[in-house]
């Protein structure tokens, strides 16, 4: 199975009062045609905390990010996933001398949002900025199945049916029929493992 690795960087502050639904909100997926899977009760994660935030630049304990993460699932803003690990280090990341200037105006020293800071506005970089909260978060979910169906596609079109335009790049780059075909066939299987029903096919003919 693929799986998805999202990040959250400045991570909020764990009583932040303008994330309503919960610190795991902030997550970005790194990585392009990732679906929804708030309805996926088979998806399964490990969420990564390094030096959270509780209030401002003040430092959370492993009580308070475990509590925190145990209110998004107590109070129904997240369907919990089975199995859901959690692994947590009280150290932040460290920005490192260069570092390009890609945090926001908002940032604070320690990584802290400052409200009374605007959001536009020259970015900062490692002079100002020396560490940051940081989330990760891998999880296998239902989320992936565009980005499976987007190369299977691909390469179903450009690499597979006869007269591809792309099959001759393939075989430049030294694979054969064969070689393409069972790449098909293992996005096929893949794709049909989301949805049981469907006929895909990765035949070539």
């Amino acid at each position: 199975m693929v799986a998805i690795l999202d990040v959250s960087m400045p991570a909020p502050s764990l009583s932040d009062k303008a994330n309503p639904g919960g610190i795991l909100n902030s997550f970005h997926a790194l990585g392009t045609e990732i679906g929804d899977d708030s309805e996926d009760l088979y998806m399964d994660e490990s969420l990564i905390f390094n030096g959270a935030l509780y209030s401002g630049a003040d430092r959370a304990s492993v009580s308070q990010v475990k509590d925190s993460i145990c209110n998004v699932y107590d109070r129904g803003l997240r369907a919990k996933p089975r199995p859901s690990h959690l692994s947590i280090s009280l150290t932040p990341i460290p920005i490192p001398l260069p570092f390009p200037s890609i945090f926001p105006t908002s940032t604070g020293r320690r990584g802290e949002i400052l409200s009374d800071q605007p959001l536009a506005g020259p970015p900062k970089g490692s002079l100002e900025v020396e560490s940051v909260p940081v989330m990760t978060r891998l999880r296998s979910s239902i989320a992936i199945k565009p980005f499976i169906e987007c190369r299977y596609n691909n390469l179903l079109r450009h690499g597979m049916l006869r007269g591809a335009k792309g099959a001759g790049l393939l075989q430049d780059w030294g694979f054969g029929k064969d070689e393409v075909d069972d790449m098909g066939e293992h996005l096929a299987k893949m794709l049909r493992i989301f949805n049981p029903s469907s006929e895909m096919t990765s035949d070539s003919d």
